[in-house]
């Protein structure tokens, strides 16, 4: 039987979904481990507390995106950065976060996340802030990624995440490590 702690990991409000590097050692790779996800609504305030300036600052956008955008279940960092750009008119050099240092702390916190294959094209969709996102293949190829795909892609994660996430937790909690504190 899940507990009230299980299931407030389980099932959090929002996930928080951010590209890692892409592999470069093979440029035919259709599928790498590419994507980190965590859940920043269960992140407890003490461990919130001792993240640098840059890293609390990053999780508060994000919370506030969050607030923001109450149905979206998988906020893409891209999302967060394109919403600062287009609606605020702001940018995260302009509010003075160092984003790639943030997202590189919240990688490795001491805390529950998942790290995802994924693949290129997704991978394509989860980086993208520009409006207009052109592809261009190493064959020549090259096309504009809509946001209907897009969107396609946030739910495919969503989808994913729902289903893959309290599966986590569970393991996590059948092996003694989930403790709230």
């Amino acid at each position: 039987m899940e507990s009230e702690a299980q299931r407030f990991f389980a099932h959090p409000r929002y996930w928080l979904m951010f590209g890692l590097p892409w592999p470069t050692t093979d440029p035919n790779v259709n599928m790498a481990e590419a994507a980190y996800v965590l859940a920043p609504p269960t992140i407890p305030p003490k461990l919130r507390d001792g993240l640098s300036r840059d890293a609390a600052d990053l999780l508060g956008f994000v919370d506030l995106y969050a607030s923001e955008h109450p149905k979206q279940r998988v906020v893409w960092f891209s999302d967060v950065t394109r919403w600062l750009e287009w609606e605020k008119g702001r940018s995260w050099s302009t509010l003075g976060v160092d984003w790639e240092s943030a997202l590189g702390e919240l990688l490795h916190l001491p805390f529950l996340g998942l790290y995802l294959t994924i693949s290129g094209r997704a991978y394509h969709h989860l980086i993208n802030t520009a409006r207009c996102f052109r592809v261009t293949y190493a064959d020549g190829f090259s096309e504009v990624l809509t946001d209907q795909e897009r969107e396609a892609v946030h739910e495919a994660f969503t989808r994913t995440l729902e289903v893959d996430w309290p599966e986590c937790v569970a393991a996590v909690a059948a092996r003694g490590q989930l403790s709230v504190s």
